[in-house]
């Protein structure tokens, strides 16, 4: 299930949007517009961005710009709701990933978000996903490299799983123990690079590489037909 973070300044009026959504198996949070740029506010967990544009009480771009500051938002993928007549001044250097242009309904909107995180994703990472030699069932927890089960911890199933479900993005060690660790933890940034060192050691036994290190940056799994 993917969580929604939507961006609007009408509550109201995005409603049925929302409970489409709820409907359809995603995870929403609505945040009106205004209440996003207060000091005090946390997104919770996210694995999606939309942002309603229809009766934008700030410009688009300075939204954009602010939620590529963010060092917990900028990793989402981003789609906006336009109209017809924004649509002239729409620029994709904002970050901006997809748009659809309003009215739309929620059964379109679905379809835009799950053609998004595929298309990011190169996955369908529902309940599982297989690359090359690597399978991973993601409700059973299991992991299997060329059909022999993998022991694994609950840490590095949850590691190796965000990583893969974002196949060829590189994220830091901070970005990492944010998104697997929680933002409570408090450890240093050497765990992770503690957890991948146990990765590839379980992982990669048959000279197949799936977990990268990006020098200065952070890791990326690599692996998949089109690599």
């Amino acid at each position: 299930m993917y969580r929604i973070l939507f961006i609007t300044s009408d509550p109201a009026g995005k409603k049925p949007l929302k409970s489409g959504l709820l409907e359809h198996g995603f995870g929403v949070s609505m945040v009106e517009t205004q209440e996003f740029f207060k000091e005090s506010f946390a997104p919770g967990k996210a694995d999606i961005l939309v942002i309603d544009l229809e009766r934008g009480s700030v410009e688009p771009h300075k939204l954009c710009h602010t939620i590529k500051q963010d060092r917990v938002l900028k990793e989402l993928p981003l789609i906006l709701l336009v109209t017809e007549e924004q649509l002239g001044r729409l620029d994709f250097s904002w970050g901006v990933d997809d748009y659809l242009t309003l009215p739309v309904s929620p059964k379109r909107l679905t379809e835009r978000i799950r053609f998004v995180m595929w298309k990011l994703n190169k996955i369908e990472g529902t309940n599982g996903l297989k690359l090359d030699d690597l399978t991973m069932d993601f409700e059973r927890y299991e992991v299997h490299v060329d059909g022999a089960p993998v022991d694994l911890t609950y840490k590095e199933f949850e590691l190796l799983k965000f990583l893969a479900t974002h196949r060829g993005r590189v994220f830091s060690r901070e970005a990492l123990l944010d998104k697997v660790w929680g933002y409570d933890y408090y450890g240093g940034t050497r765990t992770v690079d503690v957890h991948i060192r146990r990765l590839r050691s379980k992982i990669e036994t048959g000279g197949r590489a799936y977990l990268e290190t990006v020098r200065n940056v952070g890791y990326k799994f690599v692996g998949g037909a089109d690599e």
